[in-house]
């Protein structure tokens, strides 16, 4: 599909398209890209829990893409257009092991010749710090993390806790609800509309997901100096899903000689489709233009 985007400083033709790749383990993945025709950078895409990559199309897409970056995201397993039962996955690594086999995919298809940077929100941003830390920046300009889950706002029931901890042993792809209120997410009335009529969003999460996401927060907390890329993150000031303060602390550790944090205190979770957002698109692509040298 091709279409037409503008902002008061460029005219740009975005083509997009649709594609599979590999997973680590064979497992046949979506993907889809935004190719605009006044590219300088290109933006590697990592979506959260219950998203996929078509959440980005309406406000990331259109903003980012104008502004002279390829876009290229993709759906996590078990998420979106990608293979696997809705919210589960067999170990937390695996999602960090699929995106480094969606790098080396993009290296050999010849979509990175651009500088590019790693952008993820939420559960991606924790997929990409393990990535990070076991592959290192392999090429990539910076990173943005949206949100990155570092610890969990939310509050839940010790019964669940208990009954994941069971499952795990005895039923590891029982998937239970997630605890996230789409009310949490934004404060956009059409937003929150859209993603109760998303068939591909879903409110699920297995025994495996939710205790490999507790044994990876303390993994990349620990390993916070590893992290030496250019760092920039967002956070949402009325967080209510995952810990602004695990993530404040979380950036004091990180070992880019070059970080930056911004704080959008009017804002919820989803922070590229909340109110501010087009302070959030600015500051991003401010930030983009520093790291990845763009004129």
């Amino acid at each position: 599909m091709t279409r037409f985007l503008f902002t008061p400083k460029m005219k740009a033709m975005v083509t997009r398209t649709e594609g599979s790749f590999e997973g680590h383990d064979g497992a046949e993945l979506f993907y889809q890209t935004w190719m605009t025709s006044e590219a300088r950078g290109t933006l590697v895409l990592t979506h959260g829990i219950n998203e996929h990559s078509e959440s980005y199309d309406r406000f990331f897409a259109t903003h980012m893409a104008p502004r002279g970056y390829n876009i290229i995201g993709w759906d996590l397993r078990g998420h979106g257009r990608s293979h696997g039962k809705r919210g589960y996955v067999d170990k937390f690594q695996t999602f960090s092991d699929d995106l480094d086999s969606f790098i080396d995919f993009l290296e050999r298809e010849g979509k990175l010749s651009l500088p590019y940077s790693l952008i993820s929100h939420s559960m991606g941003g924790l997929i990409t710090l393990k990535y990070l830390i076991d592959h290192g920046p392999r090429g990539a300009a910076s990173l943005c993390l949206s949100a990155p889950l570092l610890g969990v706002a939310l509050a839940v029931p010790p019964v669940k806790d208990f009954a994941a901890r069971v499952l795990f042993r005895l039923a590891p792809t029982v998937t239970l609800y997630n605890e996230i209120r789409y009310e949490d997410l934004t404060r956009d009335p059409e937003m929150l509309a859209s993603y109760k009529k998303d068939p591909l969003r879903h409110e699920k999460i297995s025994p495996t997901l939710y205790l490999g996401i507790l044994e990876m927060m303390a993994v990349v907390k620990a390993r916070g100096a590893k992290i030496e890329l250019p760092t920039l993150m967002q956070l949402a000031g009325q967080e209510k899903v995952v810990s602004r303060a695990d993530a404040e602390t979380f950036f004091q550790t990180i070992g880019a000689q070059n970080k930056r944090l911004i704080i959008y205190e009017e804002s919820y979770h989803e922070i590229f489709n909340d109110l501010d957002r087009e302070r959030v698109f600015g500051d991003l692509d401010s930030f983009l233009k520093e790291t990845m040298r763009l004129t």
